[in-house]
């Protein structure tokens, strides 16, 4: 079967962000913070053409700082000298690239591909983190730089030189908006070319945002509130991917830690009381985490950024990595009602014993030639 005729090329002008979201700690005291380093700002509420009295909040806003930078190569552009760097209350940090977009749509298949875990950007990315870890370190609980890293690709394009409107632009260049977003230079099929661009949505004729689980492609002359939503879809991505490996970390150790709880055959050691305080500090530490990342963000008045806000987080897998949390959290609950109760268990145990031993001596005490 014939392929259908390439459409023409269509010129473009915008920008294209990379982001790269740390766990930098438990923690962050952003007032304390802002102290120790100069020349930050606090991100308020971003405020663009879609009338709404207050849309998109914080609480508390992060703090944001403007880092100097070395320009890296990516493809055919490269990054601007500066860093946009985000702090949260809740221990995240995102960082954010900015580079120009090729002249032409049919370039971005070959910039998603270059940016694809671009080791370079990854690895100036996690050292700029260090850096500034390094300058907020006392305004940091329990400071430690995770190893994981979760990264996304924006593609704003605020301009386009065409008749046809953004929906326009996705039906007619649907494979090459596919391939930006999957980062592939070759050809999909034109099924996985419609699923990948099935998460779109505009609030007017002259707009669009596309968004998948690798990046997003946004067709506005004024992308910035739903590039707010898109940061903090990947800092709550983030903040869940690593809560559920401690949580992992805690469970995999469940048959170990029952097992020595059950064989300490007298009164619990110190080393039990020592496990019940572990995962005490783990359920304390996972609820407040989980809390603060998903209540960190308000949308109010605006139906429309919530509806895009859904969208993300169903393209993130938001919900099932929520699920996944809770239930591992539900999990750790049982598991620390479990050893909780055969410690207590073991207590009354010995202490029946103790009990019955001291009524035998009084029973027997008194015929005792030594009694009076």
């Amino acid at each position: 079967m014939p392929h259908a005729p390439a459409p023409p090329a269509l010129s473009i002008r915008g920008y294209t962000l990379a982001l790269f979201a740390f766990d930098i700690g438990f923690q962050v005291d952003l007032d304390r913070a802002e102290s120790l380093v100069q020349d930050s700002t606090r991100q308020r509420v971003v405020r663009a053409r879609r009338p709404a009295p207050v849309w998109f909040d914080y609480s508390p806003p992060p703090l944001r700082l403007v880092v100097e930078g070395t320009p890296i190569e990516v493809g055919s552009v490269r990054t601007e000298p500066t860093i946009e760097l985000l702090v949260y209350d809740f221990g995240a940090a995102l960082l954010t690239y900015r580079m120009g977009l090729p002249d032409a749509l049919d370039g971005l298949p070959v910039l998603g591909a270059a940016l694809y875990e671009h080791d370079a950007l990854e690895r100036d990315a996690r050292a700029h983190a260090e850096r500034v870890m390094g300058a907020i370190r006392p305004a940091i609980e329990r400071p430690e730089l995770a190893p994981g890293v979760e990264d996304y690709m924006i593609f704003a394009v605020t301009s386009w030189d065409d008749a046809l409107n953004p929906q326009g632009v996705l039906e007619a260049h649907r494979q090459t908006l596919a391939r930006a977003l999957e980062a592939e230079r070759a050809e999909l099929s034109s099924e996985q070319a419609v699923r990948s661009t099935e998460g779109a949505m505009s609030y007017t004729d002259n707009d669009i945002a596309i968004v998948n689980w690798n990046g997003a492609i946004l067709f506005d002359a004024e992308p910035d509130d739903v590039i707010s939503l898109l940061q903090h879809a990947n800092i709550e991505l983030l903040e869940l991917r690593t809560l559920d490996q401690e949580l992992d970390s805690i469970l995999d150790l469940a048959d170990e830690t029952l097992s020595a709880l059950m064989k300490s055959r007298f009164w619990p050691s110190f080393a039990s009381g020592r496990m019940l305080m572990r995962f005490a500090s783990v359920q304390t530490n996972a609820a407040v985490m989980f809390e603060g990342v998903n209540n960190a963000i308000k949308l109010l008045g605006n139906q429309y950024l919530a509806r895009v806000y859904r969208l993300s987080a169903d393209r993130l897998d938001l919900l099932a990595w929520q699920a996944s949390v809770q239930r591992k959290l539900e999990a750790t609950d049982n598991l620390y009602d479990k050893m909780s109760d055969s410690t207590a268990t073991k207590r009354l145990e010995v202490l029946e014993w103790v009990i019955i031993l001291l009524i035998l001596i009084s029973i027997v005490l008194p015929f005792t030639p030594w009694y009076h």
